[in-house]
């Protein structure tokens, strides 16, 4: 388990650093282009990006998984150091901005399949649930915080020094990550010589022909399609609707944080199968959007926000558990990447087609609408998905 620490020290601190990162870009491009329209295509084409998992997630199958970190988190420490002194030079226009980025966030998802791919073996199999619990929790802790730091500095900190810290995070994580090589470096060698990587479609084709992982893809598309507009377009509700500050927005923002962490710690303690918890988090999740919406107060967004994220934080944790568990050793990292690229490509696509509908029929039908289609769509996977996971079963950790 000393490897698995070492991981997350390393990850907690470059997620740190891509939040101060990722909120310096968006401000300064906002003061470069004070354009909506323009910072909505980017950051949709940054959000698209995530189908490339599909095809990155064979450089976690066909190579040693810390190797192809190292290299990331290398390649990102030197992108970082060429911003920084381009920022430094006063070239901060919307090219370098976008350019920088752009590159950072192709470089981002190289390195979350062959992380996923590479947990399962460092840690054993009675461990996966506590351990990935762990991993999400750590992660948005430090989301949170990254954006609490970068929220309060962007104001008086320049971007080349944000760019400079985002940097040093990388350095900091391809540390840990070479000394978990050095420990595992060998072993992951052996087990990528033994196996033939050869088809980067292998994985789309392995969820295809699994009843269960098409099953999860399909609910999750819905659910993520319809849900995405509660968490993208909550700002219309807070300020529209509710006509509250900008503190309430902040705080609901954050609440939703705390809860995708609360329910990954809460997990551990809920002792029953896969299907029951997806159930269980599907259904509550939709309760707490339609409670929110009929009430229309800022007291029950608040609460429904924390509940929505403790939903999440069961769902993801219980579906990673699940397919490191289930899926072949040679073909999890292409594995993960289908289900990234498939399950979250849906939100963004959801949240445009809320925005559009909004305007038409206001935020509160959105999200009656939302909560609907994810009840009748549950109600009607359901049944499939109990005959397709009816011998499933999990190690409860």
């Amino acid at each position: 388990m000393k490897n698995i620490y070492v991981l997350l020290a390393g990850e907690s601190t470059s997620q740190f650093g891509n939040n101060l990162f990722d909120i310096a870009i968006m401000w300064y491009l906002y003061r470069l282009t004070d354009n909506s329209t323009t910072i909505g295509l980017i950051s949709g084409t940054f959000n698209a990006l995530v189908v490339l998992n599909v095809l990155t997630g064979y450089l976690a199958d066909r190579f040693p998984k810390t190797k192809v970190m190292m290299t990331i988190d290398g390649l990102q420490a030197i992108l970082m150091g060429v911003a920084t002194y381009l920022y430094y030079g006063f070239a901060v226009n919307i090219w370098t901005l976008v350019g920088v980025a752009f590159i950072a966030k192709i470089l981002g998802t190289v390195f979350d399949p062959a992380e996923n791919a590479l947990i399962p073996q460092i840690v054993p199999a009675d461990q996966l649930q506590r351990v990935n619990s762990m991993n999400q929790g750590v992660k948005v802790c430090a989301q949170l915080v990254g954006m609490l730091a970068g929220g309060s500095l962007v104001a008086f900190v320049s971007l080349a020094d944000f760019v400079l810290i985002n940097g040093l995070t990388f350095l900091v994580s391809l540390g840990c990550i070479v000394i978990v090589h050095k420990r595992v470096g060998h072993a992951e060698q052996v087990s990528v010589e033994q196996v033939q990587t050869r088809d980067w479609y292998a994985g789309l084709a392995y969820v295809y022909h699994n009843p269960m992982l098409r099953t999860l893809i399909l609910l999750a598309v819905i659910v993520n399609m319809v849900i995405g507009p509660v968490l993208g377009l909550n700002i219309i509700w807070t300020r529209g609707t509710l006509h509250a500050s900008a503190v309430v927005y902040s705080l609901a923002q954050a609440l939703f944080i705390i809860g995708v962490v609360t329910g990954s710690i809460l997990i551990n303690f809920v002792k029953t199968t896969f299907k029951t918890k997806l159930l269980l988090a599907l259904t509550t999740m939709t309760v707490a959007v339609t409670f929110m919406v009929l009430t229309h107060s800022i007291g029950t967004t608040l609460i429904a926000m924390m509940v929505i994220g403790m939903a999440g934080g069961f769902v993801n944790v219980s579906l990673f558990t699940l397919i490191q568990l289930k899926t072949p050793g040679e073909l999890l990292g292409r594995v993960n990447g289908a289900m990234m690229s498939c399950t979250n490509i849906s939100m963004p696509i959801g949240i445009a087609l809320g925005g559009v509908i909004t305007r038409y029929v206001g935020i509160a039908t959105v999200f009656i609408i939302g909560s609907a289609i994810t009840l009748v769509a549950l109600l009607a996977i359901t049944l499939v998905a109990l005959l397709a996971m009816s011998r499933v079963t999990l190690n409860e950790a």
